[in-house]
């Protein structure tokens, strides 16, 4: 049985540990039970843990209780990661704890306590594309790639911001259990198993969704089909 342990605080972004959680729990239903995931939430803090949504969260295990080895260690962010500060025991933990899982990582801003744990230095990583100048000044020697959605460098795996949470997750079970089970369990969460667009995270650029046949689509059908063309506003108007 593969363990999966989801790092949790008080202030953490609820999506960033319910998405790679739903995505682990749902592969179980393809899955033959010697093959399942064992999830687990590890707490920071003792107590209930109330997440930037206001959503409140019962850790299964306190981090300072936990030598587990697991398959799988991933951080949550969460909003206020940026300049929030964790005691020298939670970095310490979480040094060991990286070292002895086969795969770890962060999901969004949860890179910040890998960063200041110095769990990126020398790595290449990402994480939401609205931090990576902090995160890239608060650990110089990694290389934030602040475009992708996922990027793993060894045993080390970062996400983008929030849902790509459930991307790197998607990814990581494809690796672990190969392109089918992850695209059933795309299916059932009713997401991508890849995005449309390849691995960009944000793009102001992204085509907006118009009916097949309404004048916005056929205008945008048109200047696919003749990018060398004349694309002024009369040129368009006409199609």
């Amino acid at each position: 049985m593969r363990t999966v342990a989801l790092v949790a605080f008080s202030g953490a972004q609820s999506l960033d540990l319910c998405g790679p959680l739903d995505v682990f729990s749902e592969a179980n239903r393809f899955l033959l039970p010697a093959d399942h995931y064992q999830l687990q939430v590890l707490g920071l803090e003792h107590g209930p843990l109330r997440c930037s949504n206001g959503v409140t969260m019962v850790a299964d295990r306190h981090y300072s209780d936990v030598l587990d080895a697991f398959d799988l260690l991933l951080v949550a962010g969460g909003p206020g990661l940026v300049h929030q500060e964790f005691s020298e025991e939670i970095y310490a933990w979480l040094r060991d704890a990286s070292r002895k899982a086969r795969h770890f990582g962060s999901i969004c801003s949860g890179a910040f306590i890998l960063a200041r744990a110095g769990l990126l230095d020398g790595k290449t990583a990402t994480t939401h594309w609205n931090y990576a100048n902090e995160l890239a000044a608060l650990c110089p020697t990694a290389r934030i790639e602040a475009d992708r959605l996922y990027v793993q460098d060894g045993s080390l795996y970062t996400s983008a911001g929030v849902t790509a949470g459930i991307d790197l997750s998607l990814y990581l079970l494809s690796q672990d259990q190969g392109s089918e089970v992850a695209l059933n369990v795309a299916k059932r969460l009713v997401v991508f198993t890849q995005r449309a667009g390849g691995q960009s995270q944000f793009s102001p650029y992204l085509t907006p969704f118009a009916e097949a046949e309404s004048p916005v689509a056929q205008v945008q059908q048109y200047v696919l089909a003749n990018l060398t063309g004349d694309l002024s506003v009369g040129a368009l108007a006409s199609v």
